[in-house]
């Protein structure tokens, strides 16, 4: 799936096909035309079904590139549509119409149709690509309504454009028909189609057949923060709202503030990499945390009991590891889910739910915290081990207990009281980290390299957060912007005032769980 591509999902609205499954009646189109696409009575008649994937895989210059074949002539693939009932659903073609509908309203993911359809919710990596989008269709193709002027005093206009104009009256898409008769014919069609020229992620697959299923609903409410299309919007109106409200819990805790740009210059980066295209991550989170397999079946979740209880141990498993909630680590992002180069790590984020949630039931967690700056400072220094575990044992989840071993070894040893050396000593005798004794750490670029990398640029930073860093006052273990209370050196119980020289920043768990425990000992 594409990390860069722009969001015109809105511009076609989805819709089951099962309800709307009736016979057809009419002739069909054999062309849809750019009259036809600025009418709104037709445009209101197309719909994706529920289970097309999101329209956002397309780059800026796709767009471009296809508005421009559009007006010039060139040729473009048939769209493939099936009528059912009142609505005309695309069933392979929907980026194509997308994109010309994106230049008739001027809308590529952040004006009226998108903001409605994201309710207000639309994120900012997506309104820059639309931004960006929008420049560049200004200064290649121009815009739709300045097309619609030289239309009307067409003698003023350049040559380009008047061929353009007379493109626009008589080109159009051409429309092929799927001759399914029921909605489940028609399904199959669609995957049939779409496993083509551009197949559709196996990630993505697996969620648009089990649409139904909680895990996959679950993951489409978190992914764009309980807005968009309402794949929940048949279970009881006060099922939709708590589904809604949390998965924007899980998606602020995941990806506030927005990733910038790179290289990376402030430590104020999200826990959960780029929200933007994030839809696999979310999904291998969702099953990881609530014990699904890649091979179990997903059962439909008819009233949305199901969804709601994923997405509450969602909830109950990030509060531990970021937000300000009283038993959480405030874990820094930098320090654990990060490339030295800035890269976020899906598999890394994953690795240490798991190890924070087995320490949580070991009752380890006030070891963890006395140990807490050493490990990450042991993490930091030694970055290269989680890329080189991958490389090792194989992408996805083939490397995820291998990182979960990696970060229980060096945190026995820390509890042992090991040295750095004595814990890479013990970590290279297992045949899983003995890149420890054997290989060099990876660095990027080269001695030659005449001006410094993005990566370089960020690792000199992530260097300097690991020295010079904000700290917590009772773990001295590194402290980011979500998970950061203000703690009363002497508490209140003591006489300890509200003023500067009373006030320290600390982690939540260190705030209320731990500096009581160390009192009471």
């Amino acid at each position: 799936m594409a990390s860069n591509g722009v969001n015109l999902d809105a511009l076609i609205p989805r819709e089951d096909f099962a309800t709307t499954s009736a016979p057809f009646k009419g002739t069909p189109l054999s062309t849809i035309s750019l009259g036809l696409l600025g009418d709104d009575f037709f445009v209101q008649g197309l719909r994706k079904p529920d289970f097309q994937r999101e329209t956002a895989n397309w780059t800026p210059l796709k767009i471009v590139e296809l508005i421009a074949a559009f007006l010039d002539g060139d040729l473009i693939p048939a769209v493939i549509l099936w009528r059912s009932g009142q609505f005309v659903f695309v069933i392979d073609g929907a980026h194509r119409l997308s994109a010309m509908l994106a230049w008739i309203y001027d809308d590529y993911g952040d004006k009226s149709r998108s903001i409605a359809f994201f309710q207000n919710q639309v994120p900012e990596e997506q309104q820059k690509l639309a931004e960006q989008t929008r420049r560049l269709v200004a200064h290649q193709i121009g815009t739709y309504a300045s097309y619609r002027d030289a239309h009307r005093s067409i003698e003023f206009a350049s040559d380009k454009i008047k061929e353009r104009v007379g493109m626009m009256n008589s080109n159009a898409f051409i429309a092929q028909w799927v001759t399914a008769v029921d909605a489940a014919g028609a399904e199959n069609s669609f995957f049939k189609i779409n496993q083509l020229p551009t197949p559709v992620d196996p990630v993505e697959k697996r969620i648009l057949r089990a649409r139904k299923a909680a895990v996959a609903i679950a993951t489409r409410a978190i992914n764009r923060g309980g807005a968009g299309h309402k794949y929940w919007g048949e279970f009881p109106m006060a099922t939709q709202a708590e589904i809604e409200e949390v998965g924007k819990e899980i998606y602020d805790a995941l990806y506030l503030p927005p990733m910038g740009g790179m290289p990376i210059k402030s430590s104020d980066v999200p826990v959960g990499g780029r929200g933007y295209s994030s839809l696999p991550f979310v999904f291998d989170l969702v099953n990881l945390v609530n014990g699904v397999g890649s091979k179990d079946k997903l059962a439909e979740d008819t009233d949305g009991s199901a969804t709601l209880g994923y997405m509450r141990v969602v909830l109950d498993r990030i509060t531990r590891v970021t937000t300000t909630h009283a038993g959480s680590l405030g874990l820094h992002p930098l320090a654990y889910f990060y490339t030295r180069g800035g890269t976020f790590q899906p598999i890394a984020f994953l690795a240490v739910l798991q190890v924070v949630k087995k320490m949580a039931e070991r009752g380890q967690l006030d070891r963890f915290t006395a140990v807490r700056r050493k490990f990450e400072e042991f993490l930091m220094a030694h970055k290269e081990a989680f890329t080189l575990i991958v490389k090792r044992q194989g992408s996805g989840h083939r490397s995820r207990p291998g990182l979960e071993a990696f970060l229980e070894m060096t945190l026995a040893g820390l509890w042992a009281g090991k040295t750095d050396a004595e814990i890479i000593e013990s970590l290279s005798a297992d045949p899983r980290f003995s890149f420890f004794a054997t290989q060099a750490p990876i660095r990027e670029g080269s001695n030659t390299d005449k001006a410094f990398s993005s990566n370089a640029k960020t690792a000199a930073f992530v260097a300097e957060l690991s020295q010079n860093g904000v700290r917590c006052g009772i773990c001295g273990a590194l402290l980011h912007r979500n998970s950061m209370q203000t703690d009363h050196i002497v508490r209140k119980a003591d006489g300890g005032g509200a003023h500067a020289a009373n006030a320290q920043v600390a982690h939540p768990y260190c705030n209320s769980t731990f500096k009581e425990g160390l009192r009471l000992r």
